[in-house]
């Protein structure tokens, strides 16, 4: 692996104003954290903790109010859009076309993230090969199953190669099998692509096949390690 930390956050602190008052809720409360380069990582706690906040961060939409935050050795404050040119994410609420075919999305997000045309096809076809959507290429996305939408919707954050992606609890509302194949998915990014991943889950589980566990609560940071140490 690179020596170099593919996210690198120092004393983190990020606070949001609630809403009807002037007070403010510390969602992020002085945590540091590194994450290595080529290594599957998760963001671990429940709701609240903060996990979608650091992810938002290291994505470059959210600028932190104290603390220092480099993606890829890029100052993600000073520079989003380079951090943003270099990676993919997944929100929670990933914007899929649900009267677009599974074709049709994968080609509405190739196009939106600039892919070259005589890139498409070989992409398209390693995607369809891992997610086993090549069968449903004709079919509306509004009529998959909740785990063949995540899929599609991870197909089409990969349509071009990142160097870093972001999955905010991916397997929500995913059925058993479905939550299993997307895991299996991931893995292998990792594994044969040398791809860095971020993954936030509220479930201990799942942490358990990442090398690298961040435990959350109410924006602090608890715990750090591998999984065995935790």
């Amino acid at each position: 692996m690179n020596a170099t930390p593919a996210v690198d956050g120092r004393q983190l602190c990020q606070r949001f104003a609630v809403a009807g008052t002037r007070e403010h809720t510390l969602a992020i409360d002085d945590v540091s954290l590194q994450v290595a380069t080529g290594s599957l990582t998760a963001l671990v706690g429940p709701d609240g903790a903060g996990k979608t906040t650091l992810l938002r961060m290291a994505a470059g939409l959210l600028v932190p109010d104290a603390g220092t935050l480099t993606v890829l050795g890029i100052d993600v404050a000073r520079h989003p859009q380079a951090v943003q040119d270099r990676i993919s994410y997944m929100p929670q609420r990933f914007g899929l076309y649900d009267d677009l075919s599974v074709q049709e999305n994968l080609d509405l997000y190739a196009d939106l993230h600039g892919v070259p045309a005589d890139q498409r096809q070989a992409r398209y076809a390693q995607l369809m090969a891992m997610t086993d959507l090549g069968r449903f290429k004709t079919r509306l996305a509004g009529q998959l199953s909740g785990g063949m939408k995540q899929k599609l919707g991870l197909a089409c954050t990969l349509v071009r190669s990142p160097e870093l992606l972001l999955l905010d609890e991916p397997t929500v509302g995913v059925d058993p099998l479905s939550r299993r194949e997307l895991w299996e998915i991931v893995q292998a990014l990792v594994s044969r692509e040398q791809l860095t991943v971020i993954v936030s889950t509220a479930y201990l589980d799942e942490a358990e096949r990442c090398s690298q566990v961040f435990l959350l609560r109410q924006g602090k940071m608890l715990a750090a390690g591998d999984p065995a140490s935790l």
